[in-house]
């Protein structure tokens, strides 16, 4: 049996909502790894519909084809892809339990399909599903049937795979807390599983879980780090230097799917996972060709929100504000202007409403109807 104990497990994932890369795009993007000493690309985008929404159909032979090549791209530039399938959402789970393996028997010949076209690794994930199993199953623990299923699974293929459990972050353990102690003392203990940390965007990896701590000393955890991802958020835009200082070589990135961006992204983690210099960051911004007045309106780009914090940022802007807007707007013309095109206008909008300078008809043009009635409540427009 394979020995998944990675030491270094470094890369991309493309396990975002709203975006779904080409497979030319995914092919810039392991030269981007292999330019980075990353090490690994986690294939498993919630808009494959083949993923997730109907995970038990197959494949075309035409997306196998283009997948074969990618994964023999891979392995030239010493890059071992992941291939996850998301059963969650529909798999019948108290049937599973009463001895009917059908569903299961397709999850294990959809995985056997992506051995058969190259890949090195599978991943199964119970992420973003319904908190409802208890409805359907009374007799067994959720987190132990999803670690039952993972170690069929390891059994039947003869290999360990990486696994994403329901409980990926310490906040979402609310929903079930005895989910990660039932499912870390079943799971197979050659199964490398993705975790968040404390928080689903988290700014460094940090877990209150003793069982999640002591896991990392096992060399069992890989950060699933979404730092980056605005997926959730998709009027903001995040391109700071990486600030993770834990669990540095067991670092995966969830993108924002955005080629240039993301092939940014990576350079960045790379080149600022073990210090934070700022003008090493601006460097490698330039380097991509970033105008040097995008510096003067960073701090609105550096990095999220996250769930600790309690208090709106303040923040300074001023008449050169706009002018810098302006320029990056309208001179700044590469791929990358063009992907961040929508955030540098957001952000424009949003200086002239919180400064009351958005006149009515540009409120009407370029806002929402729930916000331009917020608006006018609060502003008295006609």
């Amino acid at each position: 049996m394979k020995n998944l104990n990675y030491k270094k497990v470094k890369g991309y994932i493309e396990g975002y909502y709203g975006k779904l890369l080409t497979w030319k795009e995914r092919i810039e993007l392991l030269d981007a790894l292999s330019k980075n000493n990353m090490n690994f690309y986690f294939y498993c985008p919630k808009e494959d519909i083949n993923h997730r929404f109907k995970w038990k159909e197959q494949y075309s032979i035409k997306w196998l084809n283009n997948f074969s090549k990618f994964n023999r791209y891979a392995s030239e530039k010493n890059i071992k892809v992941i291939a996850g399938i998301s059963p969650g959402l529909d798999f019948n789970f108290k049937s599973y339990l009463e001895g009917n393996k059908e569903e299961f028997n397709l999850l294990i010949k959809k995985i056997n399909t992506f051995f058969s076209y190259g890949v090195a690794h599978v991943a199964i994930l119970f992420d973003d599903i319904p908190n409802e199993f208890k409805l359907f199953v009374k007799s067994k623990a959720e987190g132990e049937v999803h670690a039952q299923i993972i170690n069929e699974t390891v059994k039947e293929l003869s290999t360990p795979i990486f696994a994403v459990p329901r409980i990926y972050s310490d906040e979402l353990n609310v929903e079930n807390k005895n989910y990660l102690t039932d499912f870390f003392k079943t799971v197979n203990k050659n199964v490398q599983v993705f975790f968040t940390g404390k928080y689903i965007v988290s700014k460094t990896f940090s877990s209150s879980k003793k069982i999640i701590l002591q896991k990392i000393k096992e060399n069992k955890i890989v950060n699933w780090d979404n730092y980056y991802a605005n997926d959730y958020c998709p009027k903001k835009l995040f391109i700071g230097p990486w600030e993770n200082k834990k669990l540095i070589e067991k670092s995966m990135i969830n993108g924002t799917g955005m080629i240039e961006t993301d092939k940014l992204i990576l350079e960045i983690v790379n080149k600022t996972a073990t210090k934070k210099n700022f003008l090493l960051w601006q460097k490698i911004l330039i380097k991509h060709n970033v105008p040097e007045d995008f510096f003067n309106i960073c701090h609105h780009f550096l990095k999220p929100s996250f769930s600790f914090e309690k208090k709106i940022k303040t923040f300074k802007y001023s008449e050169n504000t706009y002018k810098v807007l302006d320029i990056l707007l309208w001179q700044w013309k590469t791929k990358m202007s063009r992907e961040w095109y929508p955030y540098l206008l957001n952000l424009k909008h949003d200086l002239q409403i919180f400064d009351k300078s958005l006149s009515f008809d540009r409120v009407l043009k370029t806002q929402t109807n729930p916000i331009q009635n917020v608006l006018k409540y609060r502003r008295n427009l006609k």
